[in-house]
C-alpha cells in the first residue's frame, strides 16, 4: 500500500453523514479521493460498479455505502441484501483484481445483544433482522472476494448538519427537533449502544489505513456506553433544552422490529493498532458545538 498521505482513495458514498467527513479529513491530510455522487454510480449495477473501480486506479476503494433503514430492510430484503452484500461482493472483487485493499463498514446489529457485555471482534455475530443479516451477508462476502478486506463494525452512527438521507435525519437531531415542541419524550431504555460521532469514526478509520492493517474485523466506535434514554437525556442536557426524557423499557423491540439490547462494541483490534475513538459525550459535545447548539455543562 502506499503512503498514507500519499494514498489516493475511491470513496462510495460519499455523500452519507460517514462519506462527507472520510471526504473532508482525507483532503486535510492531503490524499487524492475521488468520489462519485450517487446519481452517478447505482452499486447495484455491477457492471457499472466495476468499470468505476478499475478507472480510478485507487490504493484504497473505501464503501460506506449502505441501506440501513432498519425497518425498510424487512420489508424490502431483496434491496437490502443487493446493498449490503452482492455490491459490497462485487466491490471487494473488483478492487482485488485492480491490486488496491478494500475497506466496508457493518454494524453492531450483528449480534443478538445477548452477551450483555461489550462485543469483541471475534465474538460470534447472530442478528436478530434482515439488516443485521445483510450486513453480515456482506461482511462474509467481501472477506471471501478479498483476502485483506477490512471491515470495521461501528455502533449508534451520528454527523452531519442534516444527518443521514435516508433516515432524514439521525438521533441526535431527532431529539433536538422533538424538543422544541413538546415537554416529555419517550426513549429505549434496555437497549445499550455507545453512540459515535462520524467525524470521530472517519479520523479512526484514516488512522487505521495509516497503520496499514492487516485484513478483518475491527470494531471503531465511541469509548464508554449508554441507553438510547440516557443518551438522549445527555442531548437535552448538553442542548439546555426543558424536554424530559422518560426511560422505557421496549422489550428489545421497535414496533415489531427486533433490536439488540446490548450492542456496544470493544475497540479491541484497533486500540492494539493504536487508533482509539474519545468518550461518546465528547463526540457528542462538539458535535453540538458544531450544529450551533449551546452545550451545558457535563
Amino acid at each position: 500500500m502506499a503512503d498514507a498521505r500519499a494514498m489516493k482513495l475511491l470513496l462510495l458514498g460519499g455523500s452519507g453523514q460517514l462519506g462527507a467527513e472520510l471526504i473532508a479529513q482525507a483532503k486535510a491530510l492531503g490524499m487524492s479521493t475521488t468520489a462519485p455522487r450517487h446519481a452517478e454510480l447505482d452499486v447495484t449495477d455491477a457492471a457499472a460498479l466495476a468499470q468505476t473501480i478499475e478507472t480510478a486506479a485507487a490504493d484504497v476503494v473505501i464503501n460506506a455505502t449502505g441501506d440501513h433503514v432498519v425497518p425498510e430492510c424487512d420489508r424490502f430484503p431483496e434491496r437490502a441484501f443487493a446493498t449490503n452484500a452482492i455490491a459490497v461482493k462485487n466491490m471487494a472483487e473488483a478492487a482485488a483484481r485492480c491490486g488496491a485493499e478494500f475497506v466496508t463498514f457493518s454494524t453492531d446489529y450483528v449480534f443478538d445483544g445477548e452477551k450483555a457485555a461489550l462485543y469483541l471482534e471475534d465474538d460470534r455475530p447472530a442478528p436478530l433482522q434482515t439488516y443485521g443479516i445483510s450486513k453480515y451477508a456482506g461482511e462474509l462476502l467481501a472477506r471471501m472476494a478479498h483476502p485483506r478486506a477490512v471491515v470495521i463494525r461501528t455502533c449508534g452512527l451520528y454527523g452531519g448538519e442534516s444527518g443521514s438521507r435516508a433516515k432524514q435525519g439521525n438521533f441526535v437531531l431527532s431529539v433536538l427537533r422533538e424538543s422544541e415542541g413538546r415537554e416529555t419524550l419517550e426513549v429505549s431504555s434496555e437497549q445499550i449502544v455507545n453512540p459515535t460521532y462520524a467525524a470521530d469514526l472517519a479520523a479512526a478509520t484514516l488512522g487505521l489505513l495509516s497503520v496499514h492493517p492487516a485484513g478483518g474485523i475491527y470494531h471503531l466506535a465511541a469509548g464508554g456506553q449508554c441507553s438510547w434514554a440516557e443518551f438522549a437525556a445527555t442531548i437535552v442536557h448538553f442542548a439546555d433544552r426543558p424536554m424530559r426524557i422518560v426511560p422505557v423499557d421496549q422489550g428489545g423491540r421497535s414496533g415489531s422490529m427486533r433490536r439488540p439490547r446490548f450492542s456496544a462494541l470493544a475497540n479491541a483490534r484497533g486500540h492494539a493498532a493504536g487508533v482509539t475513538l474519545p468518550d461518546w459525550k465528547d463526540g457528542l459535545g462538539r458535535y453540538l458545538r458544531r450544529l450551533s447548539v449551546v452545550v451545558g455543562k457535563s
